[in-house]
């Protein structure tokens, strides 16, 4: 299932996850530690708010290999998604929907409809619902724990965090409040990916990564997103239609 599988990747960079709180301005008063400063990170999350991601251009290298998108996407909390793909030429190739528990593909292409549990993700592609927001550049506030340095040291915190057996190293800017890194793997297992957040934007007074480069530790596979705009507040409803006549394929 070539074209699901893309569909999965991309459902998985650009989804957010219900969060906290409202993203602001970056705050003038002076940090007062380690504490203030997550505090300030949590606040800045974007995925406590409905959005619209309106255009998204994304190109994945895999294998040496190279694919061209589009992308579009209405989130709304606590944490539904539809999601729009298409081609350069702006054919839309799938449409996916997804929830906490539910994963819903219209291969438009090959007229399959994949459904199925997002359980799927996570056992299939070690892909966590609960760890979603952090495509969006936002810092988990479902931790197991956590750890960083009282100090920060050239402006940039590190800390680490643990979720499930999952270990996350988050880079901060310490003024701006916004991670700028995240590096992601299982315990004990060299594998993983990094992220990196760039060129960010302010829109309605929400902060957002421009820019979103995704790569494996194997440097196999590197994707890269390019965010033209976000509307937050938005209070459209998010509707999906099954692929009528289409193959229905359970995910398991």
């Amino acid at each position: 299932m070539s074209g699901g599988k893309v569909i999965l990747v991309i459902a998985f960079m650009l989804a957010g996850c219900s969060a906290v709180r409202k993203a602001g301005v970056t705050s003038d008063e002076p940090l007062n530690g380690y504490k203030n400063l997550v505090e300030r990170v949590i606040a800045g999350n974007i995925t406590g708010s409905n959005f619209n991601i309106t255009k998204a251009d994304i190109e994945i290298e895999n294998n040496g290999q190279k694919q061209k998108l589009m992308a579009n996407m209405k989130y709304r909390t606590p944490g539904i998604y539809l999601l729009s793909v298409r081609s350069k030429t702006g054919i839309e190739a799938a449409r996916a929907y997804i929830t906490d528990d539910t994963l819903m593909i219209n291969d438009k292409i090959y007229r399959k409809l994949y459904c199925g549990s997002t359980e799927y993700l996570s056992d299939k592609y070690g892909i966590s619902i609960n760890s979603l927001p952090l495509i969006t550049g936002d810092f988990l506030s479902n931790f197991t724990d956590r750890y960083g340095v009282p100090e920060c040291e050239n402006g940039i915190e590190r800390i680490q965090s643990y979720l499930n057996e999952k270990m996350i190293w988050y880079s901060v800017d310490c003024n701006q409040a916004k991670v700028t890194t995240v590096s992601v793997n299982d315990i004990g297992d060299a594998g993983g990916f990094k992220m990196e957040f760039s060129n960010f934007k302010e829109s309605d007074r929400y902060i957002f990564p421009g820019t979103i480069q995704i790569e494996d530790f194997s440097k196999k596979t590197r994707i890269r997103i390019d965010i033209s705009d976000i509307i937050f507040n938005t209070r459209d409803s998010i509707v999906f239609l099954p692929g009528r006549n289409y193959d229905k394929i359970v995910l398991k």
